[in-house]
């Protein structure tokens, strides 16, 4: 998306700000945006060695828009999603693999698989379910080699594409069937097709700038037949309207070039339609219409009549959001109803049973094996299940992450911060950023808030089980999770209908805002400020109406076929709430129709500063505001006008309180329209911008900008960021792709002109915590989602200018605090730009007999040495003859309780194992060197000698046998069948080791005495290890000599160190 936006941003440097003493009714406050000394721009591919972790959570899936599988090939299944992207699977959904990432959306209407080659796959980008959280796309994209590359077919301003038909005999002739624009008119809208493969486009079917394509079909054995169902749909953030006398149900018999309007049986005025034609008997039409007097009408003439089968209202239910339908391939009269339930029926739809199953509600895609008609896989708002009985059983598949996330929070808690959020359709939840699980973060590790769309979510800072969290319509509950306690505690009881009807008017998202400077107080934004003291048990009205209060824009939502009155368009009301970190009871309120509100007596008086905003037209959205942490006169604003049809970027900064405004909007990407604007903690000259398009950042005050996507980071539109003030993560609430964490973001914090200006750069370190790790769940398969932990240990970034070449060596060491080496890390990464490695918080391992294959390291974990204490630790980067140096603070478990004196008798007997270790291991390496030899010698004399001396060769068999012997004391032998269970030292010191370091505490009296022994036994064994190679064998050699044979290298005698 990005690289033909931007290639470079400026860096600046940090600038103090300084409050005036207020004056009059009205704070003045030091004016200017962040100035940079000078432009320092660089290539953000720089950047793109730092990974993002997607953790999930998978276990509430976002909203599917097709999945299309393979006839009679279960392995192989592509998953579109309304915000999330495309994803395939070449095992039948075992694992995921997202194929879409990084195109200029992820939005996806629908796909379509090439008949004859199911690597071409066609994507029209747009969803087409045209609610108030929709995103959207910019036309048709084609890959010819299953996903692993794309390329833009056109349509781009289409939109939002709702169905893609391939000609069955003729693959490069291609229908598009576009929606248009669903927040104004346009003229890329209609039919669409090609005639060779997508090189050109005609527009054969176009009623007006208002109506659009809902759904088309093809009839299978004649494809010259092609049907279209034509739509006005219109949305505004008060209302919409779905349907229209002009729009209807449209066939064309000769290929698509020239259509006719169908009408005979059909309503008149329709919404919403789908149409599909049975594939056993294609003189069979099916029509699902959003329209008052049926929902289902059927034709057995190839449309060229209809007949009312159905007005069962439950089959469409909201009409613009589903009336979908499928036949069974192989029976023309079974037929399922794809809407807010799932449903199916065996008499051509005039009697209907739920097959709902335990599956999410809200259905939006089914796809049906032609070859076997059994096996169904299903899409709705919260991800996809998979049926092999005609759906009367479902297994649900969640390990693909499509969360889409409204709001994203993080506590505070020890060890590891919670996060939170609320959900587009799946509630609030919450879970942990990281766990003491090898494996990872799973599903399991998430549990519900509460229920409904999901919004915002906090909990308690001194007590982190006890939240309040908000669905739609301001429906805001306060649960204790210990108890599952939960009580609703809205400042007033919703009494339905138009906004009109309600005491209070909230925002389908309203605004839940933690006060900075007093933990009980959070504040909860309607058409009215609310303060709670109480951490929402009760309330209080801080402000009046702060909106337009437009009574033309309160009134039912919908027509002219259907009401819709479900708080998704509730207008004139608050949707953005901050109280700054830097002055307490100064409140930035924005409405959804255009003012910014601002009180700096708590709520005693309000200021509406709209008119000092130029740049933006009026009743534009206040998206997010953003009071600066370390000045009450900075703030930040951003505005979204998408759903008045204008996708531009619009964000402002005050210096003054407000007085003035300075547009920073800078070179954001013209459709990348901003929802939420964060101010770095630590930096607070570097801006990021969370927009439909991605993550953007600016360390110019926004003059410039630029995306930190980073190497993996999705085309996803970022609806929430967060910073954690204790780990300094940069955490991400995606709409459309679940929670992203950018572990410790100090180098996108630091990152500047004296960075850039060295040929390389060590990062300040954050502390790192020493804690345990243990698996709880375990033979858990592959199909079971785990959001990766971060690296264990110490996050050591850095910076190279420019990639050494092969010669130059790139390594880093750890020194203890009396100066001396403890750890080095080999065979870095030395990459151009960002760089990051991992310290275990461990001394350097013990010499090995061999290297741990890939099966041993993934079981055991490989070889290590013992864990570090607690302590500051210097770490030093190498690069050729240049070094730099920072400390580290190493951190214990502050939940574990253990005395500093047993964490140093564990240290102790572990770096003495580790050692030992050493030995063994170095004296394996001799005995196997020494083994080897022989048997070379063996098979040199062999090889020259006809008869070789007997005395000779028994002499070499009888070594041989001495160094197996003295290989099989110090380990045990490896391969065979069954288990001998006898473990020789090194198995005894390895097991000894183990078992001390597995914890944080003392060893115990039964190891003390076993480490003794085991001392002993090794010190013996060394004894006729080093007897052997120094008496032994130069005896053996003795004897090579005087038969002219080579002689055995034997080396040194192995050092042991003293007790």
């Amino acid at each position: 998306m990005t690289k033909h936006f931007i290639q470079v941003f400026s860096l600046a440097v940090l600038v103090s700000l300084f409050l005036i003493q207020p004056t009059a009714l009205f704070p003045v406050f030091a004016q200017g945006p962040p100035q940079a000394n000078r432009d320092g721009n660089f290539d953000v591919k720089l950047l793109e060695q730092l990974e993002w972790r997607s953790i999930g959570p998978a276990n509430m899936g976002g909203r599917t828009t097709d999945v299309e599988g393979v006839p009679g090939d279960p392995s192989l299944v592509y998953v579109a999603a309304a915000s999330g992207g495309l994803w395939k699977t070449t095992n039948g959904g075992v694992t995921w693999k997202p194929i879409f990432d990084r195109q200029n959306t992820i939005s996806i209407g629908d796909i379509a698989i090439d008949p004859t080659n199911p690597d071409v796959i066609w994507v029209g980008t747009g969803e087409a379910n045209t609610r108030n959280s929709v995103s959207f796309g910019d036309g048709i994209y084609r890959s010819r080699d299953g996903g692993k590359t794309w390329e833009h077919l056109g349509l781009k301003d289409s939109e939002r594409i709702s169905r893609i038909l391939i000609n069955p005999q003729n693959p490069d002739v291609v229908y598009v069937g576009a929606l248009g624009h669903a927040f104004g008119p346009n003229q890329e809208r209609g039919v669409f097709m090609t005639t060779d493969g997508g090189k050109s486009w005609q527009k054969t079917l176009y009623i007006d700038a208002q109506h659009g394509v809902s759904d088309m079909d093809i009839d299978p054995v004649n494809p010259n037949i092609v049907y279209a169902a034509m739509w006005h749909f219109e949305r505004k953030p008060w209302t919409f309207r779905s349907g229209s006398d002009k729009g209807g149900v449209y066939k064309s018999v000769d290929g698509g070039r020239s259509w006719n309007r169908l009408t005979n049986g059909l309503p008149r005025t329709i919404g919403r339609i789908g149409i599909k034609v049975a594939p056993s008997n294609p003189n069979v039409v099916y029509v699902i219409t959003e329209a008052s007097e049926g929902t289902l009408y059927r034709s057995d003439d190839r449309g060229e009549s209809f007949r009312l089968v159905s007005q069962d209202a439950r089959i469409v239910s909201r009409g613009f959001y589903y009336t979908d339908l499928r036949v069974d391939p192989a029976n023309e009269n079974r037929i399922y109803a794809v809407a807010s339930t799932l449903f199916v029926s065996i008499d051509g739809g005039r009697t209907y049973r739920s097959i709902t199953g335990k599956t999410h509600i809200d259905y939006h895609a089914l796809w049906i094996d032609p070859r076997n008609p059994n096996r169904l896989w299903q899409g709705q708002d919260g991800g996809i299940a998979v049926s092999y009985d005609r759906g009367e059983t479902w297994e649900y598949v969640n390990n693909i992450p499509l969360g889409q996330f409204y709001h994203v929070y993080a506590d505070n808690r020890l060890p590891f911060y919670y996060l939170m959020g609320g959900l587009q359709d799946n509630g609030s939840w919450t879970g942990s950023s990281r766990t003491r699980e090898p494996a990872g973060i799973l599903n399991d590790d998430w549990r519900m808030v509460s229920f409904g769309d999901g919004f915002g979510v906090i909990n308690h800072p001194d007590d982190p089980e006890l939240y309040l969290s908000l669905s739609q319509g301001g429906n805001i509950v306060r649960t204790d999770m210990r108890t599952r306690e939960q009580q609703q505690v809205r400042p007033a009881m919703s009494v339905g209908g138009p906004a009109s009807a309600q005491k209070y008017r909230f925002n389908w998202n309203a605004p839940l805002s933690r006060s900075p400077h007093d933990k009980n107080t959070v504040y909860l934004g309607g058409n009215v400020v609310f303060k709670s003291t109480d951490f929402g048990k009760t309330w209080e009205k801080i402000s009046g109406d702060l909106t337009t209060n437009d009574p033309e824009k309160l009134k039912d939502a919908g027509g002219p076929v259907a009401t819709e009155n479900t708080t998704a368009e509730y207008y004139c009301t608050i949707i953005s709430l901050a109280e700054s970190p830097a002055r307490a009871g100064m409140i930035w309120a924005g409405t959804d129709d255009g003012n910014l509100q601002l009180t700096t007596d708590g709520g005693k008086t309000w200021t509406n500063l709209i008119r000092n905003i130029t740049g933006v037209d009026p009743n534009s959205p206040v998206s997010h505001v953003e009071p600066s942490r370390v000045n009450p006169a900075v703030a930040y604003v951003s505005f979204d006008r998408h759903m008045l049809d204008d996708f531009r970027p619009y964000i402002f900064r005050t210096g003054d309180g407000g007085r003035s405004w300075t547009n920073i909007t800078g070179n954001l990407p013209p459709k990348a329209y901003v929802l939420v604007v964060c101010e770095d903690p630590k930096n607070p000259n570097l801006i990021y911008a969370g927009t439909e398009l991605g993550l953007f950042v600016s360390y110019t005050g926004g003059t410039n900008w630029a995306p930190l996507h980073l190497k993996n980071l999705p085309t996803v539109s970022v609806h929430d960021i967060f910073v954690h003030p204790r780990d300094n993560d940069l955490i991400l609430g995606t709409h459309g792709r679940s929670i992203w964490i950018l572990d410790d973001a100090t180098p996108i914090q630091q990152m500047g002109e004296e960075v850039l200006a060295r040929d390389s750069y060590l990062f300040d370190i954050r502390p790192a915590l020493r804690f345990t790790m243990r698996f709880t769940r375990y033979g858990i398969g592959d199909k079971v989602f785990t959001g990766p932990n971060p690296p264990y240990g110490a996050l050591i970034t850095y910076y190279l200018k420019e990639k050494p070449d092969e010669k130059t060596a790139a390594r880093i060491q750890i020194l203890d605090g009396s100066g001396r080496a403890i750890r080095e890390l080999k065979d870095i990464p030395k990459e151009k730009g960002l760089n990051r490695v991992a310290w275990d918080l461990r001394y350097d391992t013990p010499a090995l007999r061999r290297q741990p294959s890939a099966e041993e390291t993934a079981f055991t974990g490989g070889p290590r040495g013992p864990q570090v204490l607690p302590g500051t630790y210097t770490v030093k980067l190498i690069v050729g003859d240049k070094t730099q140096e920072k400390r580290v603070e190493v951190r214990l478990d502050p939940t574990v309780s253990v005395p500093p004196a047993d964490l140093q008798a564990q240290f102790d007997y572990t770096l003495k194992l580790r050692d030992m270790q050493t030995v063994v291991n170095n004296a394996l390496k001799s005995l196997d060197s020494i083994k080897e030899q022989i048997q070379q010698i063996e098979k040199t004399i062999k090889d020259r000698l006809p008869d070789p001396p007997k005395e000779l060769t028994n002499a070499l068999t009888e070594h041989a046998k001495q160094v197996e012997l003295l290989q099989n004391r110090l380990s045990s032998p490896q391969g065979g069948l069954g288990v001998r269970g006898q473990a020789q030292l090194a198995e005894k010191i390895n097991s000894l080791f183990s078992s001390i370091d597995g914890t944080n505490a003392a060893p115990t009296p039964a190891q003390k005495e076993f480490f003794t022994e085991v001392q002993a036994e090794m010190r013996e064994r060394m004894d006729e290890v080093n007897k052997f190679i120094s008496q032994t064998v130069v005896q053996l050699n003795d004897l090579l000599r005087r038969h002219n044979a080579p002689t055995v290298i034997a080396g040194k005698p192995i050092e042991v160190p003293r007790p």
